[in-house]
């Protein structure tokens, strides 16, 4: 099989599916920015041929493309590539490009309004029969502002199309909305925003659309309030309530999604699960990892077998809650030491985020994992110390969850 892989070395652990993917014989060509001799040694050997082009250029991308496809026929490797993925919902479009070009199996130019534009997906939900935030694309400013009169402050302001919590802005006042717009230049919508708290549905699927993985997230707040400052706390649930997985897979065949991750955003408001978005890929960051300390287990190597025999096992259960917290640069009560003697049994993971990461999800981050949840909160509240803003979250995360597990649905 000859796979074609954007952006090989970012983000950095991704790299360990062209890894896995090499040792399962998948000749895997990759296309990226970077330097080759800038990336590890181990992701270097794993590569059949690299490409380097500016993937914001099309003529750029088309000549590292021929070179590849070259390189291809003259190792011996006729015809063109048999699947494209680039993990990064950045390069989804180009993905969509490449397939459409070459006749390849996978995401088209026609399935990308559904899988990033943000009004198709809420049309979407709402044609499925699931709530979702009162809002709409806007049009122009009279219309947003009759629309912000409609819903009432605050609001939320989002780019049709982004990632993460890029552009995303809350909006308390008219005079706020009117700078904002004044500045902008994309599609954007406004929301009522919404008080619950976020969860997600991710996972893996097979060839087929069928699950093969799946998981659930549970927030501290969402990203938009981390980029703002407040420290990052998430954790994997070790339980993913039989709603959310109803409703999870109810979008799984909604957005055609075959052989790839996914990543659903949910607002939990009572027993309601609103859809958020959703992301045709692995959930960012270290979260994969988290996912993989909570079962003891490699999906980027379940990936891998996914991919070159179509078939792939996993261990289902969760042994461990896995929490992630972000520390910024500010003054904590606790010092690292202090953590490693309260709760270094639970550590699996400590380092400095790469600088692009730093603004959402802290300097450096911690991960920790426990059997307990109530574990993991203390931890939680024990390392974020000295932020009264954070251990209030925590504790109203640790309410509505012994609520919830005293309710009659558990």
């Amino acid at each position: 099989m000859d796979f074609l892989y954007i952006s090989p070395d970012f983000p950095p652990n991704y790299a360990h599916f062209i890894e896995q993917l090499n040792l399962l014989g998948v000749r895997v060509w990759g296309l990226g920015e970077s330097d080759f001799y800038f990336m590890p040694e181990s992701l270097r050997s794993a590569l059949t041929w690299y490409a380097r082009a500016d993937l914001n250029n099309v003529d750029a991308v088309q000549h590292a493309l021929d070179e590849l496809l070259r390189q291809k026929k003259a190792s011996g490797y006729a015809g063109n590539f048999d699947l494209v993925e680039s993990h990064n919902e950045q390069w989804l479009t180009l993905e969509a490009i490449i397939n459409e070009i070459y006749g390849i199996d996978g995401i088209k130019k026609q399935d990308l309004p559904r899988l990033k534009k943000k009004s198709r997906m809420k049309q979407l939900f709402k044609d499925l029969g699931l709530p979702v935030a009162r809002g709409e694309r806007i049009a122009d400013i009279k219309q947003a502002m009759d629309l912000a009169n409609t819903l009432g402050y605050p609001l939320i302001l989002k780019p049709d199309e982004g990632v993460g919590a890029g552009g995303i802005y809350r909006v308390d006042t008219e005079n706020q909305l009117k700078s904002h717009l004044s500045q902008i230049k994309e599609d954007y919508l406004i929301e009522e925003f919404i008080e619950g708290d976020m969860v997600t549905y991710d996972g893996l699927t097979d060839y087929g659309g069928n699950v093969v993985f799946e998981n659930s997230l549970v927030y501290g707040d969402g990203v938009l309030e981390y980029v703002l400052g407040k420290d990052t706390f998430f954790y994997v649930s070790r339980h993913i309530p039989d709603e959310l997985r109803t409703v999870g897979r109810k979008l799984l065949p909604l957005f055609d999604i075959r052989r790839k991750f996914f990543h659903f955003e949910f607002f939990k408001t009572g027993g309601i699960y609103m859809p958020v978005e959703i992301n045709c890929r692995p959930p960012g960051g270290a979260i994969l990892d988290m996912m993989n300390y909570s079962v003891d287990d490699d999906l980027y190597r379940v990936y891998a077998g996914m991919i070159a025999r179509g078939q792939a096992a996993v261990e289902a259960q969760k042994k461990y809650y896995c929490c992630y917290i972000g520390r910024k640069e500010k003054h904590y009560a606790r010092s690292h030491d202090e953590i490693l003697s309260a709760f270094g049994h639970c550590l699996v993971e400590h380092d400095l985020n790469p600088p692009v990461f730093q603004q959402a999800m802290g300097t450096e981050r911690y991960i920790f994992r426990s059997p307990s949840e109530a574990e993991i909160f203390d931890i939680a509240e024990f390392v974020l110390k000295g932020h009264n803003q954070n251990a209030d979250r925590i504790k109203t995360i640790r309410k509505n969850t012994i609520e919830r597990k005293n309710s009659p649905k558990g």
